[in-house]
């Protein structure tokens, strides 16, 4: 991608060190030209050197750092060749990019003439990677840092800037509690989940994933998805990591949308069916488990003579009082005019009946408030689990044979299955024999 053009000034070398660099093989995006002068005197004033202009003086020749400065400007870089080192002034060492010992031999002059080629190729590249380096990071809309292994920020993009509302001066060289704007026991914790980070990706040697919530200075609260990385020294011995964080709120927003959408009835919210079967079938071990089954009573009535529009709108309210009533239960519509209320972890038989009360007071009121609901009624079965592991569809049976206890024995009311459980067995088979008796 880049090309560079040297310029070697040899300045009261021998002419057999002028043929050693006039006849160097230029590597690869390199090439040279090679110029010889006796004294800096001898240099034109006002030549217009390239900048990768590098000048190999003899230091017995006549010159001085103000002449060199004259005939270069501030382009050169200087490679003294001198027997007294040790003896440089601090003015010309601060000029100095090398120096080389005088005099000068053609073998050990061949031998740096290829070791200063590779240097400055060695110093593009590294150049050149820097910016490579620079431009990606830059480019990423997503954040990117670089630590060491205690956990101090060596670099980071602008995103990850935009993100802690801090310029790069202030965040380089910092930790993870200052540059998040944490303090205290807060800023301890961060530091301590940082550093375990830090040791789960070395000791794993590989890229790792995590999620976390931030606080953006831009955003507010965001999730981010991480990646990091270890970064190895030339003994493979791990310095530091690297990291990028996407931010995916919005991505983790539609998916709890898609998610609400599987799981939620259209036209009440409550939990729909399927969402009720996979809910209550995973729910925490040792979780116990009341099952109230609620089904309007003439229902069938509103719908068949003032449309469905009301109809909605009555099984809407109803899912309404019924969330009111049941602020922590999970509460499913089963189909129809049929909804479900789970209770987790209520036990006792007293509090079950004075929900249950509320909430048959709370619907008679709301059905009376409206001339075309008068005539609605609630029937409602409840079944309770007598173990934590209890079978749902056991349970869900024993609630809708309840349900429909309530229902047979004059509606507008609830029956606990265990209540009944020996009536229910007599009724059952009541209704098995007059079915035979019909039949025959």
């Amino acid at each position: 991608m880049y090309h560079y053009n040297l310029a070697f000034v040899l300045v009261g070398m021998s002419d057999q060190v002028v043929s050693i660099f006039s006849h160097l093989l230029p590597l690869e995006r390199f090439t040279h030209d090679v110029k010889g002068f006796a004294s800096l005197a001898d240099i034109p004033a006002g030549t217009e050197w390239p900048l990768n202009t590098f000048v190999i003086l003899n230091d017995e020749t006549d010159w001085s750092i103000r002449l060199f400065k004259e005939r270069f400007g501030g382009k050169a870089r200087l490679i003294l060749c001198t027997s007294h080192a040790d003896k440089l002034e601090a003015s010309v060492l601060n000029q100095m990019y090398d120096f080389w010992p005088w005099p000068l031999s053609d073998t050990f002059a061949q031998l740096e003439a290829v070791r200063l080629q590779k240097r400055i190729k060695d110093e593009k590249d590294a150049w050149m990677n820097n910016q490579y380096l620079d431009i990606i990071t830059e480019m990423l809309p997503d954040l990117m840092w670089f630590k060491d292994m205690p956990g101090c920020h060596l670099r980071v993009n602008q995103a990850f800037c935009e993100a802690v509302g801090k310029t790069k001066e202030d965040v380089t060289n910092q930790y993870h509690g200052y540059i998040w704007g944490l303090s205290g026991e807060e800023a301890e914790y961060g530091e301590a989940v940082c550093r375990a980070s830090e040791l789960a990706v070395a000791k794993a040697g590989k890229t790792c994933h995590s999620e976390e919530t931030v606080y953006h200075s831009k955003r507010g609260l965001c999730e981010l998805s991480i990646l990091k990385t270890p970064v190895y020294d030339e003994n493979h011995e791990i310095i530091g990591t690297v990291g990028i964080a996407r931010d995916i709120t919005k991505e983790k927003e539609a998916q709890k949308q898609v998610l609400e959408l599987a799981n939620s009835d259209a036209l009440t919210g409550l939990h729909n069916r399927h969402h009720f079967y996979q809910r209550l079938r995973n729910r925490r071990k040792g979780e116990s488990l009341t099952l109230c089954y609620i089904d309007l009573d003439h229902f069938k009535y509103i719908n068949d003579t003032y449309g469905h529009k009301v109809g909605d709108e009555t099984l809407v309210a109803v899912a309404n009082l019924l969330r009111k009533s049941f602020p922590k239960a999970f509460i499913t519509r089963m189909g129809g005019d049929e909804f479900v209320v789970a209770l987790f972890g209520v036990n006792d038989r007293k509090e079950i009946k004075a929900r249950m009360e509320f909430v048959m007071n709370a619907m008679k009121e709301f059905f009376k408030s409206d001339e075309r609901m008068r005539t609605l009624a609630m029937s409602i079965g409840i079944a309770k689990s007598e173990n934590e592991e209890a079978d749902l569809d056991m349970l869900l049976q024993q609630s809708d044979e309840a349900l429909y206890w309530s229902k047979e024995h004059g509606r507008d009311q609830y029956t606990f299955y265990d209540e009944i459980l020996n009536e229910l067995q007599r009724f059952k088979e009541h209704v098995r024999h007059e079915r035979r008796i019909t039949e025959e």
